[in-house]
């Protein structure tokens, strides 16, 4: 089966390994259109990591609106379908994005035949405005199938008359290879970290649920240190809550470091949290970062809010959003059981290799490719 992807996602090294798995299936043959570069907020530029060696090929192109993942388009006069002939295009940038109506449209002249995928994180329904409203509803009839990145896409795919095959499935999974329980005692001590060391990263911004947890161990009893990795617009704020603790917690700040780096920051962890909110315009997808936590053997405590309940399963513990009382007796429940910290973490562990590795996600994802190709 000849498969043609699509999205600024695979621009990066550690996404491009899902693609590395999707391509060592029987039968695949893959290339990969993306930008030729991309503008991340808070990020700099993003260029294409394009490695000769690979066994799929990576084609960087050049865009429109970079940046914008609905409003960007390819400047391309075929977008490779001449050539390459797909079976299967899978375009993952949402069903409303002016990207996959190129895809559509190219693919009406350059692969009739070919099915046509997009992935999408919709999990908050809205009702789109002209012209993007007339986009999705074309894209919506002219898709022969999806993949929804949580159950809550799944629901309002269906809400918009989509009767098409749709498969629930993250976007990516991890190197359970690369994150992996590991000593940390070595950056533990180089950061001046103490016994228990409750973590986060990710954006620093309010929905993340930062100034619950700020609430929450204002009333914890017992020595901790915050370890925070991430940057955004509550970085001040954060550091002002930070410098009222008392004697024996402390909170330590550090900027977004690069992705290698993460593993490593992480198994100086006792407990990982993510207390997410819901708000009007948004509500978390999955949130990736439990489950690089999870392979690493880290416990995870999560708000109820969104998908975060499904992914953490039995590998910690689940607290109602904008509780900072659940969130406090949460954690000071893990901070008293170490025994009960060892073994969430090995659930957790079990849990992404049974799940979410990338092995398992381009599985599912090339099984139902092929299902939707040869119907």
């Amino acid at each position: 089966m000849r498969l043609l992807y699509a999205g600024h996602t695979y621009l990066v090294d550690e996404n491009q390994k899902k693609l590395a798995a999707i391509a060592r299936r029987d039968g695949i043959e893959l290339a990969v259109v993306v930008p030729h570069m991309w503008r991340e907020p808070l990020l700099t530029t993003i260029y294409p990591h394009v490695d000769p060696e690979t066994s799929y090929r990576v084609l960087p192109t050049r865009v429109t609106f970079s940046g914008n993942e609905m409003r960007y388009f390819y400047l391309s006069v075929d977008l490779y379908m001449r050539r390459f002939r797909p079976d299967v295009i899978v375009v993952e940038n949402g069903v409303g994005s002016l990207v996959y109506t190129q895809f559509l449209l190219y693919k009406l002249v350059f692969a009739p035949y070919a099915k046509c995928v997009f992935f999408t994180w919709w999990n908050l329904p809205y009702r789109p405005r002209q012209p993007f409203r007339a986009i999705e509803q074309f894209n919506l009839r002219n898709s022969h199938g999806a993949i929804a990145g949580n159950c809550d896409a799944h629901t309002i795919l269906r809400s918009k008359g989509f009767s098409s095959p749709i498969m629930v499935l993250p976007q990516l999974g991890v190197d359970a290879g690369f994150f992996r329980p590991g000593d940390g005692s070595e950056l533990r001590r180089k950061l001046g970290l103490g016994e228990l060391v409750i973590g986060y990263a990710g954006r620093l911004v309010p929905e993340k649920g930062l100034r619950v947890l700020m609430r929450a161990l204002n009333g914890f009893s017992g020595d901790f240190d915050l370890l925070l990795v991430g940057n955004g617009p509550l970085e001040s704020e954060l550091r002002t809550w930070g410098a009222t603790l008392p004697v024996g917690q402390s909170l330590h700040l550090h900027s977004s470091v690069p992705h290698a780096q993460i593993c490593g920051f992480m198994n100086s962890m006792d407990i990982f949290v993510l207390p997410s909110l819901t708000t009007s315009y948004w509500k978390e997808q999955f949130g990736h970062v439990l489950i690089e936590a999870m392979a690493c053997g880290v416990p995870v405590i999560g708000s109820d809010s969104a998908e975060i309940p499904n992914v953490i399963g039995d590998a910690g513990r689940v607290v109602p959003e904008c509780d900072p009382v659940g969130l406090r007796l949460a954690l000071m429940e893990l901070a008293d059981n170490s025994e009960e910290r060892q073994k969430l973490g090995l659930n957790g562990r079990a849990r992404v290799l049974k799940h979410y590795t990338h092995e398992h996600i381009s599985a599912g994802t090339v099984d139902f490719l092929v299902n939707l190709a040869n119907s």
